[in-house]
């Protein structure tokens, strides 16, 4: 039975709320992204997982071929020293991250890092 148009906007408004920050707080000193979501969920992402699952075309190759071989080398595992240097917004949907290492082609849309969030 197909939905009425309310129960339809209620729907895309949740799933709308899901995915839209109400707050943003990168805290440097401990190396984690902090966002509350509309939804009222709470996510905190260390600085390790956000390098580690990077969405730009070059970290995403090196995941893709170790993925297939399981011994290809990765040529951008990031040191243990590294942090986040900072984060700008991109427009509406998502974050820029730039790192201590002069990497900073990764955008995070939001629907891509609430993904990232193993609870929510």
């Amino acid at each position: 039975m197909p939905q009425d148009p309310i129960s339809q906007a209620h729907s895309a408004a949740f799933a709308v709320d899901q995915i839209t920050p109400s707050d943003l707080k990168l805290i440097r000193a401990e190396q984690v992204l902090k966002v509350a979501w509309r939804d009222g969920r709470n996510s905190v992402y260390p600085a390790a997982l956000l390098r580690r699952t990077c969405p730009c075309a070059t970290c995403r190759t090196d995941r893709d071929a170790q993925d297939r071989n399981p011994l290809h080398i990765l040529k951008n595992v990031p040191p243990a020293e590294l942090v986040i240097a900072s984060a700008q917004l991109v427009g509406n949907y998502a974050l820029q991250l730039f790192w201590s290492d002069g990497h900073g082609t990764g955008i995070y849309d939001f629907r891509y890092l609430r993904s990232l969030d193993a609870g929510g």
